[in-house]
Parts: structure tokens; sequence; C-alpha cells
């Protein structure tokens, strides 16, 4: 097989080329492994514990309403870590109103309601 002079030429920097795509795609995943996950919540809201098999397991750092769990069949709340469902009891209260935002918990006589965004005012508007 003959060379031409121009293949002779274009030579080298095919396998400069070859060359830099090998080292792309070996080296990328190595500077990646030291990024932090840019899809876990931030440290404020979310704290680190070891559980027993020394795995370490996120947990919610804060206490209150975490989140609303509303569907066609099922209406449910995240309280203070615990999922309580629609008229099942949290500690002494009873959950008697799940809405988008809030919940409503019911102790005797005395209603609570928790926020999702208890800091958040929000006003309408005109």
């Amino acid at each position: 097989m003959m060379i031409t002079i121009q293949q002779r030429a274009m030579l080298p920097s095919t396998v400069r080329v070859l060359v830099f795509c090998l080292l792309s795609v070996v080296v990328s995943p190595l500077s990646a492994a030291g990024l932090p996950d840019p899809t876990r919540p931030p440290a404020f809201i979310v704290g680190v514990v070891k559980d027993s098999a020394s795995k370490v397991a996120a947990v919610s750092s804060s206490k209150g309403l975490k989140s609303t769990i509303i569907s066609g069949s099922r209406r449910a709340a995240i309280i203070d870590g615990v999922t309580v469902e629609l008229w099942a009891k949290h500690g002494k209260a009873q959950l008697i109103e799940v809405n988008e935002g809030s919940v409503v918990l019911l102790t005797g006589k005395k209603r609570r309601v928790l926020t999702l965004f208890p800091n958040v005012k929000m006003t309408q508007n005109r």
C-alpha cells in the first residue's frame, strides 16, 4: 500500500486527534469523581447519620410537615419523617385534612395547621 505525500503530512495530526480523544475518554470520569451530586438537597435541609449497616442515610434535620401526598385514591402527609394517612393518628393528633400546601391536625377540639413553607407568605396581586 502506497502512502501519498498528503497522507503522510496528515498522519501526525490524525494521531494527535486520536490521542486527544482517547485521553478525554479516560480523564473525564476521573475529574468528575470529586464533584458533589447536583441533585442532592442542600445541607441545611438534609442531615447525615450512619445507620446500623454503616451506610450513610439522609434524614430530615427539622420537624414538621415535609410533603403532602394527594391522588385519586389516597391523601396522606409526611410529618416529622413519618407518613400519616388521612384520618390516622400522629401522636395524640388526628390528621383530618390534607391540602396541596398544608394539613390540619386535630387534638381534642384544638386544630393545628402545618404548612409546607411556614416562612413564605402568599398574597394576591391586584
